[in-house]
């Protein structure tokens, strides 16, 4: 895939982050209408500037906008 696809397609993804905040991988492919290896490089690529957030909770992948600080202590 050609990055200027994979640049578009994290564009749309982080459209979606700043509306809805945290989403999960499943649902984001359903908002974008990404295929799910679409949706995971522009993941891949918003992951690598630092502007996302990726949780793993039980079987689900979620991703979160990065503007949000959360902190943890202990």
């Amino acid at each position: 895939m050609e990055k200027s696809r994979i640049g578009e397609n994290s564009g749309k993804v982080w459209h979606v982050l700043n509306n809805i905040k945290i989403i999960s991988v499943h649902e984001l492919c359903k908002v974008t209408n990404l295929a799910t290896e679409d949706a995971m490089l522009a993941i891949g690529w918003l992951a690598r500037e630092n502007k996302i957030f990726i949780e793993k909770r039980g079987d689900n992948i979620y991703i979160r906008n990065g503007s949000e600080s959360h902190f943890c202590f202990g």
